[in-house]
């Protein structure tokens, strides 16, 4: 996806007062201070249960997913708190089916794929304001 720039192991973060319940905090990669955001808790207001989306039980603690600053609205480095990244691929835009889940703007819509059978397609710049 054009949006990940690069995946890395979480490090050590720093909590910020009076943020949104969705960001977890700070943190320094490579002299960048990256605010660092967990989908779940954006996911969980839209009535999915999160224990469906991950595999260590709904907390997401492994790895950072960062986010290419010119794409995504908003100032500053920013990176998704994810509990594990299982490959990294291209998918052509004629490849994704819009408007076929919901009509919630975190939803970008969905791939499908022969017998690896779908993945959901994530708005980076809804689930990170």
């Amino acid at each position: 996806m054009e949006y990940v720039t690069e995946i890395t192991d979480r490090g050590e973060m720093t909590s910020v007062p009076n943020t949104p319940a969705h960001v977890e905090g700070v943190m320094d990669l490579r002299g960048l201070t990256t605010t660092i955001v967990n989908p779940l808790v954006v996911l969980e207001g839209e009535s999915l249960d999160p224990a469906e989306l991950v595999t260590d039980g709904g907390k997401a603690t492994n790895r950072i997913i960062m986010l290419d600053r010119k794409l995504v609205d908003g100032d500053g480095a920013i990176g998704w708190l994810v509990s594990t990244v299982s490959n990294v691929t291209d998918i052509p835009t004629d490849a994704i089916e819009a408007d076929t889940i919901t009509d919630s703007p975190l939803f970008g819509g969905v791939v499908k794929r022969d017998e690896e059978g779908f993945l959901i397609w994530l708005n980076p710049n809804e689930l990170t304001a």
